[in-house]
């Protein structure tokens, strides 16, 4: 028996392996009434996040008012104050981080700081719609509204079933669209094909 055909099984073999012990994207089942669409997810409090947009005011104070972009690294850099941790801080906590670091600094007695978020992260949406790409994000937006956005399902859309990856997650969340959910500032939104 040639060395080949009993090699050529053993490479496959260690091949499918190594694919099912490394996969690229991990895929977990995604429960559909934790992303209720309108009122219960627009009254949740948003953390802000690398790259939302915010207004920081400082009363009286025309130095330090002004809007500043998140970087990635969750920072903003203020005047007088330097670099300071916003990302993970709804927005009064923010203020308050803010007011707390002038007042250790010695820069204001009593400062009186609020932090509004201007701009949310955009979402992503990829695979089987019209207009793949990124999106501007605006509250309340549904999965149905997302599609609508990117131009509508193609043809070949298993318009049933969804994938979304939450912001800066590594598991995609499978989902089955027997009801609209809502998407979430730096959602990637993948619209499988479907098998005829």
């Amino acid at each position: 028996m040639p060395t080949s055909r009993i090699i050529a099984p053993l490479l496959t073999t260690a091949l499918l392996a190594g694919c099912a012990a490394d996969p690229i994207t991990r895929i977990e089942t995604g429960d559909a009434a934790a992303r209720p669409v309108g009122g219960a997810v627009e009254a949740r409090a948003y953390t802000i996040a690398p790259g939302d947009q915010v207004r920081i005011t400082l009363a009286n104070d025309k130095d330090l008012t002004g809007t500043y972009t998140v970087n990635d690294a969750g920072i903003v850099t203020l005047p007088l104050l330097g670099a300071i941790q916003l990302a993970g801080y709804e927005p009064l906590q923010a203020g308050e981080a803010v007011a707390a670091s002038l007042l250790s600094g010695g820069l204001f007695r009593n400062p009186r700081v609020t932090v509004e978020v201007l701009t949310l992260r955009p979402f992503y949406i990829l695979g089987e719609v019209n207009k793949p790409g990124q999106y501007p994000y605006t509250p309340g937006m549904s999965l149905f509204g997302a599609v609508a956005t990117a131009g509508g399902y193609t043809y070949r859309a298993n318009a049933g079933r969804v994938y979304i990856r939450k912001a800066n997650a590594q598991v995609e969340q499978e989902f089955d669209l027997n009801a609209d959910i809502a998407v979430m500032p730096g959602d990637v939104i993948r619209i499988p094909e479907r098998y005829f």
